[in-house]
């Protein structure tokens, strides 16, 4: 069976973006202990009920160098696209950032 959203993780590239296909996205990747799921700018995080490697240090420096769609999706891939938004360093100029949760 093919996956329902490739490795970006972003539900927003499916040819369909229904509830159905959304829920069937989520699912898959929560079976997968994948529970950072992109759909577009929006992160979806689901609560994976059990303990899993994804705070530590390690994790945390692969996303301080982050670059959009090369690694899956995460809380930390937010924070270093806001952080680097703020400092301009997307080519732009400094933009003003906000992260609700």
């Amino acid at each position: 069976r093919r996956p329902l959203c490739g490795v970006s993780g972003d539900l927003a590239a499916l040819a369909e973006l229904d509830e159905a296909a959304l829920l069937g996205g989520l699912r898959e990747r929560f079976l997968r202990q994948q529970v950072y799921t992109d759909v577009g700018d929006i992160l979806i995080a689901m609560n994976p009920f059990q303990p899993l490697p994804l705070y530590g240090r390690e994790v945390s420096e692969r996303y301080r160098r982050y670059e959009t769609g090369t690694l899956p999706p995460h809380i930390f891939a937010v924070a270093s696209r806001a952080y680097h938004a703020m400092l301009g360093r997307q080519g732009d100029g400094p933009r003003s950032q906000c992260i609700v949760i």
